[in-house]
C-alpha cells in the first residue's frame, strides 16, 4: 500500500473547533492513523513542522481563472483552471456556469464532466431562472421564467453531475422548477432574487437549500422589509459567502458569523477567468469585465465575481469575524462538504476519510495541497 506520512504538523480539525500537534498516516488514498507515527514505518514523508494540516478547500462557486472561463474553456483549459486553485488549497470545486442560452450551458456541462479532473465534484447553474432586477452581471438577454422543460433540456444526461442550481424563487413556474432540482439530488440555492423576506422564508419551506453569495445580488436588509438577506439571517439555511472584502464589508460577515453560527457558512470565490492574473479587461457570460485593482466590474460598475482564492478567504474570514482558525477552515470544507453530503468522505481530517488536505503556514500560503494521498502541488517544485 502507498503510504504518505505527514510528521510535526499542526493539525486543524474542523469538526472539534481544535489544533492538534501530531503526525497523520495515509495509506492508500485515506487517512489510516491520526496520532505519532512510529519510526518504523516506510513512505514518503512530509516535515510539516511550523505549519498547519487541514482538510482541502471546497469552492462551491467558480467560474474560472487564469484566462479562461468555465463556459468556452477547452478540456486542457479546464484542467489549468483547476489546477490554479489546487495550488491554492481546493482539492473540491463547483465549476459554475452563468446565465446562457440553454444550449451553450448543456455544452459546458458536457466538457467539463469528460474533462475528468479529480478536483471536479460537478455544476452550479447559476441562471438562467434569475431575476432581471437582480441579475448583477449575468447578461439579461437570456434571463428566463423558471421551467422544468427548459430545466431538462439542459441536465438531460448530466443530472447527476448537476449539484447546485441558482434561481430566483419569486418569478412564475419556480416552485416547480425547486421540486424538480430536488428530484436529481440537486441543491435549488435562493440567488439573483428579488424574493420579499415572506417569499424567502416560503422557497425554504419547498425546498431552497442554500443562499447563494449572500448579500449579493439579493433584496437586502431593512428594518421594515428584512428582504431575502433576512430570511437568509434567520433561517436555518446555509449561505455562501464571498469573503475578499470588496463584495461583503467585514462588518457585514460578522453579523452573518454572529447569525450563522460557523457551521451555516460556505465560504466561496465566485472567481473569473482573471483570478491569476493582471489587472486588464476579462469577460463573463459574454459581457465586457474590466477588472482594476483585482476587483472585477462590468463598465456601468456592476461588480461581475472575483479574483478570489480560497486560502484568501479563509484569511480574510478569520480577521474579519474574530473566529477561531478551526471555525474559519470549517466554512470552507466541512460545511460545503455537508451541504454537498459527502461529508462521510471528504471535508474533514478524521481515520477513514480521503486524504484530501492542504499545508499552509501562518499567513496561509498553501506549501502543499494533497488529493487522495497524492501531492499535486508542493510550493517548492
Amino acid at each position: 500500500m502507498n503510504k504518505l506520512l505527514i510528521r510535526n504538523g499542526t493539525i486543524v480539525l474542523p469538526s472539534h473547533n481544535e489544533i492538534k500537534n501530531t503526525d497523520l498516516l495515509v495509506e492508500s488514498g485515506v487517512i489510516a492513523h491520526l496520532g505519532r507515527i512510529p519510526e518504523g514505518i516506510k513512505g514518503q514523508t512530509i516535515d510539516t513542522r511550523g505549519l498547519y494540516v487541514a482538510p482541502g478547500f471546497i469552492d462551491l462557486q467558480v467560474n474560472g481563472g487564469v484566462g479562461h472561463n468555465f463556459e468556452d474553456a477547452a478540456p486542457d483549459e479546464i484542467r489549468k483552471i483547476v489546477d490554479f486553485y489546487v495550488s491554492h488549497g481546493t482539492t473540491g470545486l463547483l465549476p459554475t456556469t452563468v446565465t446562457a442560452p440553454i444550449a451553450g450551458i448543456r455544452a459546458t456541462i458536457d466538457r467539463v464532466e469528460h474533462a475528468d479532473h479529480p478536483a471536479v465534484l460537478g455544476m452550479h447553474i447559476e441562471g438562467p431562472f434569475i431575476s432581471e432586477k437582480r441579475k448583477g452581471a449575468h447578461n439579461p438577454d437570456y434571463i428566463i421564467d423558471p421551467s422544468v422543460e427548459k430545466f431538462d433540456e439542459l441536465a438531460a444526461g448530466n443530472e447527476g453531475f448537476i449539484k447546485i442550481v441558482t434561481l430566483a424563487p419569486e418569478r412564475p413556474g419556480a416552485e416547480k422548477l425547486i421540486a424538480r432540482i430536488r428530484e436529481i439530488g440537486a441543491i435549488p440555492s435562493l440567488g439573483h432574487s428579488d424574493a420579499t423576506y415572506a417569499e424567502a422564508i416560503a422557497a425554504i419551506e419547498r425546498g431552497i437549500g442554500l443562499f447563494t453569495h449572500t448579500f449579493n445580488a439579493m433584496r437586502e436588509f431593512h428594518h421594515r422589509a428584512p428582504g431575502a438577506v433576512g430570511a437568509a439571517l434567520v433561517s436555518a439555511v446555509m449561505t455562501e459567502l464571498i469573503a475578499d472584502g470588496i463584495h461583503v464589508h467585514p462588518g457585514a460577515m460578522r453579523l452573518l458569523y454572529r447569525a450563522k453560527g460557523p457551521d451555516q457558512i460556505c465560504l466561496i470565490t465566485d472567481a473569473i477567468s482573471a483570478a491569476g492574473l493582471a489587472d486588464g479587461e476579462y469577460s463573463l457570460g459574454g459581457l465586457q469585465v474590466l477588472v482594476k485593482d483585482a476587483t472585477a466590474r462590468l463598465a456601468d460598475g456592476t461588480l461581475a465575481g472575483s479574483t478570489l482564492t480560497m486560502d484568501k478567504a479563509v484569511k480574510n474570514f478569520m480577521a474579519a469575524t474574530g473566529c477561531s482558525l478551526p471555525e474559519a477552515v470549517r466554512c470552507a470544507t466541512l460545511n460545503p462538504a455537508c451541504l454537498l453530503g459527502i461529508d462521510e468522505h471528504k471535508g474533514s481530517i478524521a481515520v477513514g476519510k480521503d486524504a484530501d488536505l492542504v499545508i499552509f503556514d501562518e499567513d496561509f500560503t498553501v506549501h502543499y495541497t494533497i488529493i487522495s494521498g497524492e501531492v499535486v502541488y508542493a510550493r517548492d517544485r
